[in-house]
């Protein structure tokens, strides 16, 4: 068969990985590779069917028919850290069996972060018997390369070059083949059942620095190291842009600070005076500014009507041991980035016995200095909200865990707090155990304990920080409807979950006012907020007023402020809300 002949469908089952997230409204980087190296591969795009994991499981019985019609059904899937999901769920390991189980017909090929650790799962057997499993990290690569053995065609790439680029384990024609790929794969947000309110995942890099990384993560298993050029990132952005999507996450790298935009950058060697230094020793990050800044306002140029440009993961050890080096590195991301913006720290554990038994690169103190650093340039306000924090990731049931771990986690949060510092999120999950990595048991109770203190003492009284009651919020896209509540988010790094009186689904975006803080999300009025049209619903979440007040302000519907707080009366703090109330007489 020729190759533009072969009927394809391709499922984004979405990932989740240490340095990548795709799951809507993220976009993954990986699965517009498979579809860019697809076309490049000679598959014409009518010929391709694109279904995400929800598409796919709202109508699963009619989607299976179909699918057992196509000669090759393309399955990217892998969730290799735990998370809890607002706008999709990930494709389940017996949603992939029973796929595997009822298409006979056509060939099944399964590729993406679950690769590396699928001999360890439950029915693995079976994987291997029903699926053609494309091992490792580069699936669109490989794809590619059976495509151009079947048809002969090899376009502008020779298939033995880029196998024996993958054999040596990447580097940049990889890189180079990858980026012509994502261009190629653009037209999937097109195709995307969410779309136009999607986020680009941008990747910078793949594989982690560190010669020897975290003994827990899923890093250490990718078997290709490569870095993006920025040009080629920003090409990239330009293709993204043309199709209507103006949201992007520097999220597919293990720390933003270690881009250097070349390809063998495992194997710089320190350059006096180039600020590129060695990558072979875990004390010091491959920073070059000069690479950073072409990347930031490349994609500025990219896209003039760009809304979000953030980033996911930066080391904080690095950053904690070389501030004043550093320093310059966030100057350039605040220049360009948008506010609401999150830096994760993998602290994982602020125990230095927990941390030297799992090789972590950071130690309390330096993430400490990180904190104090990111808070010191990214801490300013821009529309209302903070630049740049940073968020930190606590990892439990690691090697060397006591209850003391849990005494130690909690005293170091409780020092940010009383230095007056900021922490965007705090992310609590038990480690996922990878390859041979063998966890600790954790006892639940505790694990529920420590999440409970740590909600009380530091999520509610940061959000407050974050988050002034008052503050507007812009660009909030409803998602789910949960009783008398809208929950939105708006798009970007680790948005922060907000509660909207009434139905809003309708809306494709609003803009909100902060009025309440929960541990991990806000309440919200719409903003303007119009006390006079006001129903029942929208007043009764406003703390202070209560059902009784709600019915006496719909009853009167004061005309002013002062009208208003006669309703109210003199217990009502009325100086508080001044800013929030709005009357559209006025």
């Amino acid at each position: 068969m020729k190759t533009e002949r072969i009927k394809t469908a391709l499922i984004d089952g979405y990932l989740d990985e240490p340095s990548c997230l795709g799951v809507p409204p993220y976009v993954s980087p990986h699965i517009r590779y498979i579809y860019g190296a697809l076309i490049d591969g000679g598959i014409l795009p009518e010929n391709i069917d694109f279904l995400t994991a929800d598409h796919y499981r709202s109508q699963k019985e009619d989607r299976l028919v179909k699918l057992e019609e196509k000669d090759l059904v393309i399955i990217l899937a892998g969730t290799t850290v735990p998370g809890n999901y607002l706008e999709g769920q990930p494709l389940s390991l017996t949603e992939i069996k029973e796929l595997g189980e009822k298409l006979f017909y056509p060939t099944l090929v399964l590729t993406g972060p679950i690769t590396l650790v699928w001999e360890n799962l439950p029915g693995a057997a079976g994987l291997r018997e029903n699926f053609d499993i494309i091992t490792g990290e580069i699936g669109a690569a490989r794809l590619y390369l059976r495509l151009c053995d079947q048809s002969g065609k090899a376009g502008r790439v020779e298939p033995s070059q880029l196998s024996n680029s993958l054999k040596k384990g990447g580097g940049g024609f990889t890189a180079e083949a990858l980026s012509r790929w994502a261009i190629k794969g653009a037209e999937i947000f097109k195709r995307h059942p969410g779309y136009p309110r999607l986020l680009a995942e941008i990747e910078t890099f793949r594989g982690c620095p560190r010669l020897r990384g975290c003994s827990f993560c899923s890093e250490q298993l990718k078997q290709v190291h490569y870095q993006r050029r920025p040009e080629n990132i920003t090409a990239e952005v330009r293709e993204i842009a043309e199709r209507g999507i103006h949201n992007y996450r520097l999220g597919c790298q293990t720390d933003l600070l270690n881009y250097t935009g070349r390809p063998d950058y495992r194997k710089i060697s320190e350059s006096a005076g180039s600020g590129t230094e060695s990558v072979d020793s875990d004390a010091i990050p491959a920073w070059n500014n000069r690479v950073l800044k072409k990347l930031y306002s490349g994609i500025r140029k990219a896209d003039p009507n760009l809304r979000v440009l953030h980033l996911d993961n930066i080391n904080p050890g690095p950053l904690g041991r070389q501030s004043s080096r550093a320093s310059r590195s966030l100057e350039i991301i605040c220049r360009y980035n948008t506010p609401g913006d999150v830096a994760a720290f993998g602290l994982e554990s602020a125990d230095p016995k927990v941390i030297r038994s799992n090789n972590i690169d950071a130690s309390p103190e330096e993430t400490r200095e990180a904190i104090r650093l990111i808070n010191e340039i990214g801490g300013r306000r821009e529309e209302g909200i903070p630049k740049l924090l940073p968020g930190l990731n606590f990892l439990l049931g690691l090697r060397g865990e006591t209850s003391r771990s849990y005494e130690l986690n909690l005293k170091f949060l409780e020092s940010i707090k009383a230095e007056g510092l900021l922490l965007r999120r705090i992310n609590i999950r038990q480690v996922n155990p990878l390859g041979s990595y063998q966890s600790q048991q954790v006892q639940r109770s505790k694990f529920l304990e420590f999440k409970e203190m740590v909600n009380q003492k530091i999520n509610q009284p940061m959000l407050k920080k974050v988050f002034p009651r008052g503050t507007v919020i812009k660009n909030v896209w409803p998602v789910q409807l949960r009783g008398s509540l809208t929950f939105g988010r708006p798009p970007g790094s680790y948005p922060i979950l907000i509660g909207i009186p009434g139905n809003h689904l309708a809306r494709q975006e609003m803009e909100v006012q902060v009025i309440d803080h929960g541990y991990r999300s806000i309440t919200a009025l719409p903003y303007p907020f119009y006390v006079d049209r006001a129903d029942l619903k929208e007043l009764t979440y406003i703390p202070g007023i209560g059902k009784n007040r709600a019915q006496k302000i719909i009853l009167e519907r004061p005309d002013d402020y002062s009208e208003l707080l006669k309703i109210l009366g003199p217990s009502f703090p009325g100086e508080e809300w001044q800013d929030i109330f709005h009357f559209s007489s006025n």
